[in-house]
């Protein structure tokens, strides 16, 4: 899987789709969401390597990262660097909710 790949597969989970929607209208269209890698290097874990990217906040001034991720490079399989530690997608669905995020 290429880097691109892995950019449109996070951008296709819907909490993802559901956060670049809350940014935008919140903002009035002035600001977006965007997955942009946060290492162009690949990182390896557990001998698999993985494509590192975030979701942000594209602001004028700066990016503000709402979440990163790890996108496998062979599989797509994707974990979330929640603080250090990674996090298997299904796992922080549950734990973190992320859905909820937008109903701040």
């Amino acid at each position: 899987m290429t880097r691109d790949q892995a950019v449109t597969r996070l951008m296709a989970l819907p909490e993802l789709q559901a956060w670049a929607k809350h940014i935008e209208s919140a903002s009035g269209g002035a600001v977006r969401g965007a997955v942009i890698p946060f290492d162009p290097a690949l990182r390896t874990v557990n001998g698999r390597q993985y494509h590192q990217l975030s979701f942000v906040e594209n602001r004028p001034d700066a990016a503000v990262t709402w979440e990163s991720f790890l996108v496998g490079a062979a599989d797509g399989a994707i974990l979330v660097d929640d603080d250090e530690t990674l996090v298997p997608l299904e796992r922080w669905r549950l734990d973190k909710r992320p859905l909820e995020r937008t109903a701040r």
